[in-house]
């Protein structure tokens, strides 16, 4: 899970700092090939919890790694064999009708196998209350897998109606973005409310005091959005929510570092809220970069300063480089008077393909990502550049390295002895015996006392 996510974010960087079209997710279906499988696992981390804990969901556990491992599969075939054209697909190969068939085997002998053994694991257990810890967790697993089958559908849908109706037909970014934004704003609240709950059910008093801080740390947030003129629901509820599950998870790693020092950072479950603060700083940014991004296209000239967003260019030169390659032709821009950047765009003879590679002023608050337009000449003295002005873009790889240092912790054990699991090696009848006396009652006591520390680690 760790690898894929960085593999995720280090294809958003390279798409964002060399396709030069100021993006980081196109929904390209390599890029959706990337994402299904991680979906899956993502939510397997989460729900195998409740399996931990409750001895509950093993068939859906077992299900949703069986899912992972066949969709990694549909992704490499997706990628490798050239049904789907995408800027990142591998050139086509002769590999295209086993991986095909690999997966069909994979599926069916998995699903028959469940369906025949599957009466050893299923546990007679039930989730007492949807105000839970093991309900947040059931919720958040149905709206992940709801979210790649979103993705899967727009992924395999031309290639269905291709092979039906002898039609090419294209599912865009608009599906894909008006789909994924409400479940990404369902998803931070659960990511808030997960952590707070105990396991079986919770009181409206323990609520009360569990959600103080993460509510005022969400409506701080919110205000200071409004404060600094952040405009439209959906960014503003996603940055309220995101303050909702940054106080949630704070809240969680305060409690464990205040009764185990640092070291209440390490271990599978405090980890996981690092991994949750990663996540929230990569939520806000990409709402900040895709709701409040504005762009221009400039005829800049040498000695003659072009004003605009809040910021002056002016071309100081266009120079041009020929090898036996590529010609490239690179426009020297000074940004604000201080510093030159260089787009530029590189024509590759063998191909006559113009590609063109963008120059970005980073800062902690927004990028200034210039590109070059076609027609620039050596020796000219003008040239036309797109400016894209896109805020917080940096606090996308800065929560991806957070995300990196969670999954780091987290692999770690805590030092905590774990409760075992009930056996599974004979089927669960449904006169299953009550927990013993001792164990109820430890329960109900649990229930009702302070957070204990595996209240706080969330296992």
């Amino acid at each position: 899970w760790a690898f894929l996510t960085i593999g995720i974010l280090l294809g958003g960087w390279w798409s964002y700092e060399v396709l030069g079209w100021s993006g980081v997710w196109a929904w390209d279906p390599v890029e959706n090939a990337s994402l299904l499988p991680w979906l899956t696992g993502t939510a397997y981390i989460h729900s195998v919890l409740v399996q931990e804990r409750r001895g509950m969901l093993r068939v859906w556990n077992i299900s949703l790694l069986i899912a992972t491992f066949a969709l990694t599969i549909l992704g490499t075939f997706l990628t490798r064999s050239g049904v789907l054209s995408s800027v990142h697909s591998f050139s086509p190969g002769s590999a295209g009708g086993y991986l095909l068939g690999f997966f069909a085997i994979v599926v069916v002998v998995s699903l028959g196998l469940i369906a025949w053994r599957g009466d050893r694991l299923r546990a007679p257990g039930v989730i007492d209350s949807p105000i839970s810890r093991e309900g947040a967790f059931f919720a958040n697993n149905v709206v992940f897998t709801l979210f790649a089958f979103v993705v899967l559908l727009g992924t395999i849908f031309p290639l269905v109606v291709e092979a039906l109706q002898d039609r090419q037909t294209v599912v865009g970014a608009p599906y894909f973005d008006r789909l994924s934004m409400p479940i990404g704003l369902v998803l931070l609240f659960l990511m808030a409310m997960a952590p707070v709950l105990p396991w079986r059910k919770a009181s409206g008093e323990l609520l009360r005091e569990r959600l103080f801080w993460p509510a005022w740390c969400g409506a701080a947030a919110l205000g200071t959005a409004v404060f600094v003129g952040a405009t439209g629901w959906a960014p503003l509820v996603a940055f309220g929510l995101a303050g909702f599950a940054a106080g949630a998870a704070g809240r969680q790693l305060v409690l464990a570092t205040r009764r185990q020092g640092w070291r209440g950072l390490v271990g599978r479950a405090n980890g996981g809220m690092v991994v949750h603060l990663g996540v929230i700083v990569v939520a806000v940014a990409l709402a900040a970069s895709n709701s409040y991004s504005h762009s221009a296209t400039l005829n800049v000239q040498t000695n003659e300063p072009v004003s605009w967003g809040g910021h002056t260019f002016e071309l100081q030169q266009i120079t041009e480089t020929v090898d036996d390659r590529a010609r490239v032709v690179k426009a020297d821009v000074l940004l604000d008077g201080d510093r030159v950047y260089q787009p530029a765009l590189t024509k590759y003879l063998q191909f006559g393909q113009d590609i063109g590679t963008p120059s970005v002023r980073t800062s902690w608050n927004k990028d200034v990502y210039l590109t070059l337009e076609q027609g620039a000449r050596a020796g000219e003295s003008s040239a036309t550049i797109r400016v894209f002005v896109k805020p917080l873009v940096v606090w996308l790889w800065i929560g991806g390295a957070i995300m990196a240092i969670g999954t780091l912790l987290a692999a770690f054990p805590s030092g905590r002895r774990r409760r075992p699991t009930d056996p599974v090696s004979a089927p669960v009848t449904s006169s299953a015996e009550p927990l013993p006396a001792a164990e109820s009652g430890s329960e109900r006591r649990a229930e009702s006392a302070p957070e204990s520390e595996e209240e706080l680690s969330g296992v």
